[in-house]
């Protein structure tokens, strides 16, 4: 049976003076940051993980109370297959 690990990311709009405002990014703690979602997905990717779902993680209601919504943060779900495991061949 292939045995999975996870992560998950927060990918959220960007608010650093040194990026577009807007941009989609994941801001990691030693100072690297990704922007944008396609170079988010190709940096994951390129290292083995494959995307489950991307969720919204927060929003806010940009006009009155029931939306439309503005999507702030994301959360990304990823899964690769753990070093060492191997299909069941079911």
């Amino acid at each position: 049976m292939t045995a999975w690990e996870h992560r998950t990311v927060v990918v959220g709009r960007g608010r650093r003076a040194d990026t577009t405002p807007g941009d989609w990014q994941v801001d990691f703690g030693d100072g690297e940051v990704l922007v944008g979602l396609q170079t988010v997905l190709d940096y994951y990717g390129s290292r083995g993980w494959e995307l489950v779902t991307l969720l919204p993680q927060s929003w806010a209601a940009t006009s009155g109370q029931f939306g439309p919504w503005d999507i702030t943060q994301y959360r990304a779900v990823f899964k690769r297959a753990t070093p060492g495991s191997a299909g069941s061949g079911r």
